[in-house]
């Protein structure tokens, strides 16, 4: 009983580090998606999302600000047990700040006058961006975008509203720890 006490032991320990050192665990230090190192996560990140998985990372760089020589962003999977459980979030972390959270694969849309969900549906191309349903309190459409690396989600913020007529605003869909 004892010799099988400590193999199991043994295995869940090997099974825990070798978790650990896979591509986008925050210990490996190398994103899940291209490879790309990057520094240790904060506690503060590592408080909010805990258990999750490194997609992207981006220093020096804002998707909110033009200039950003300092801010550095990670687009995070959050851990679940459930695949419903799950998401993508962006944290963003300025010099000496708390971190600012978004959905990293959703958007809030505005609608220009007379743009009607049909219209958008029609305009915006399928394969990149899906309408998932409307905010009930702003009116604004939730906007599903499948690229969503720091990069594209700030080219997604800006240009959406230059590309397609149907669309008078975008800004990112805030997401906080609690919920």
């Amino acid at each position: 009983m004892t010799i099988s006490s400590l193999l199991f032991r043994y295995a869940i320990n090997d099974k825990n580090e070798r978790a650990s050192k896979r591509p986008g665990s925050y210990e490996s230090n190398m994103t899940a998606v291209g490879d790309r190192t990057f520094p240790g996560i904060p506690n503060s990140i590592r408080d909010a999302i805990p258990q999750g998985l490194v997609l992207h990372y981006e220093s020096n760089f804002s998707v909110l600000e033009e200039t950003s020589s300092r801010n550095v962003c990670w687009v995070i999977e959050s851990g679940g047990a459930l695949r419903s459980e799950r998401l993508f979030i962006l944290a963003e972390l300025k010099p000496n700040e708390t971190p600012a959270f978004y959905r990293a694969s959703e958007l809030y849309i505005t609608a220009a006058e007379n743009a009607t969900l049909a219209t958008l549906e029609r305009q915006l191309p399928g394969e990149n961006f899906r309408i998932l349903g409307q905010n009930q309190k702003t009116s604004e459409y939730i906007l599903q975008i499948k690229e969503f690396d720091p990069r594209k989600f700030r080219e997604a913020l800006r240009q959406l509203p230059k590309r397609f007529k149907s669309i008078k605003q975008v800004r990112p869909y805030p997401w906080s720890p609690s919920g």
